[in-house]
C-alpha cells in the first residue's frame, strides 16, 4: 500500500527535473559567458539577479519537503507545484543570455531590455508559492487559511518584495536596479539560509 513518502517521492521527481534544468540552464549560460569573457562588458546586478534566482531554485527544492506529509492530491495541488518551478525555470532562461555575439555583449543591456519579463516571472512565482502554501495547509491542517494570515508568517517576503520587483521593472536607473537587486537576494535568501531538511516533524509553514 502506498504511503505519503511514496506519493512525495513521487512529485518530487517531476518537480526536480524542472528545476534541474532549470539549473542546468543557468550554468550553461554563466559557461558561455565566461568562455566569451573577453567580448563580454559585465554587470554586477545582473550577475547578483542571477544569483538570485538560483537561489530561488534552491527554495523551491527545500520547499519539496512540505509535502511529506500529505496523504491525498488532487489536479490543483499539482499544478500548485509544478506552476511556479516552471515559472523559476523561464526566469532562469530569461537573466542570463543564451548565445554571446561575435562582436560582444553589454550584459547590463541585456539586464535592462529582459528586466520586465523576469520580474513578472518571479512575482508570479510568488503569487504561486502563497497559493500552493495555502492549499497545502489546508490538506495538512485540516482548516483554511487566509492570504493576510499567511502573509504574517513572510512577513519580508510578500508586499515589500513584490513592491521591490514592481520597481525595479519600472525604473530605467542602473543604481535602483543594482540596490533593488541587493534587497531582493536578501529577501529571499533570509528564508532559507537556516534552513534544514529534518526527518523529524516539523512546523508546517515555518520560515
Amino acid at each position: 500500500m502506498a504511503t505519503s513518502i511514496d506519493m512525495f517521492a513521487y512529485l518530487a521527481a517531476f518537480v526536480s527535473i524542472i528545476l534541474a534544468l532549470a539549473v542546468s540552464d543557468l550554468v550553461q549560460s554563466f559557461h558561455k559567458l565566461l568562455r566569451a569573457r573577453g567580448r563580454v562588458k559585465w554587470s554586477f546586478t545582473a550577475l547578483i539577479a542571477a544569483a538570485t534566482v538560483f537561489m530561488a531554485i534552491l527554495e523551491e527544492f527545500f520547499g519539496l519537503w512540505r509535502f511529506t506529509g500529505v496523504e491525498r492530491f488532487t489536479y490543483f495541488d499539482l499544478l500548485t507545484l509544478i506552476v511556479p518551478a516552471i515559472l523559476l525555470s523561464l526566469a532562469a532562461m530569461t537573466v542570463l543570455p543564451d548565445d554571446i555575439p561575435e562582436e560582444g555583449l553589454d550584459l547590463a543591456q541585456h539586464y535592462m531590455a529582459n528586466r520586465r519579463l523576469l520580474y513578472l516571472l518571479t512575482t508570479l512565482w510568488v503569487i504561486g508559492v502563497f497559493v500552493r502554501l495555502m492549499d497545502l495547509f489546508e490538506a495538512v491542517v485540516g482548516r483554511s487559511v487566509s492570504g493576510f494570515e499567511l502573509a504574517t508568517k513572510f512577513p519580508w517576503q510578500t508586499i515589500p518584495l513584490l513592491a521591490i520587483f514592481g520597481l525595479m521593472a519600472w525604473s530605467k536607473s542602473m543604481r535602483v536596479q543594482l540596490v533593488g537587486s541587493i534587497l531582493v537576494f536578501i529577501l529571499v535568501n533570509s528564508t532559507i539560509v537556516y534552513r534544514s531538511i529534518d526527518v523529524r516533524p516539523a512546523e508546517l509553514l515555518q520560515p
